[in-house]
């Protein structure tokens, strides 16, 4: 079962791929590369874990809800970042303090919301050899995407 998801997912990549995008617009294929990499990451994870079906069933939505939070909470942090560019010249001190402690409270939230965040809750669909996999798996797929990228630009 769980080569034939990640035959799905393979499949489901390589049809993007072949696909033009539609107006041209630089959001829309950035969200289909965003899509592509998902769909890797997820193909990668689930064959390096070994996941079955009902783990799969119970460690993707788990897996998804902390991505989501701290990307949520990267979104939020970047405009705050822009609202200090903007006003920065114009700032005084008290406000400059307050744009400190709101970056570093976004700081303390983003980086509680990494895997470990939820260990407990994952080390129970998975267990802990597995989760340990799991911590290696994502920096494997990251330093894989990393050099396929070198090598993209390289050959350009």
């Amino acid at each position: 079962m769980k080569y034939i998801f990640i035959i799905v997912c393979a499949l489901f990549t390589l049809n993007m791929t072949a696909q033009p995008p539609d107006d041209g617009d630089r959001k829309s294929r950035k969200e289909e590369m965003r899509n592509q990499i998902k769909s890797l990451l997820i193909a990668h994870v689930t064959k390096e874990l070994e996941l079955t079906t009902a783990e799969a069933q119970k460690f993707w939505p788990l897996y998804n809800e902390i991505k989501e939070e701290r990307d949520r909470l990267e979104r939020q942090k970047k405009v705050l970042i822009k609202k200090v560019e903007k006003t920065f010249d114009n700032m005084s001190e008290k406000e400059a303090a307050s744009y400190v402690d709101q970056m570093v409270a976004l700081d303390q939230k983003i980086s509680a919301t990494n895997i470990d965040y939820k260990h407990d809750e994952i080390i129970a669909v998975i267990g802990a050899k597995r989760f340990l996999k799991l911590k290696k798996a994502e920096v494997d797929f990251r330093r894989k995407m990393m050099r396929e990228y070198r090598d993209r630009r390289s050959r350009k």
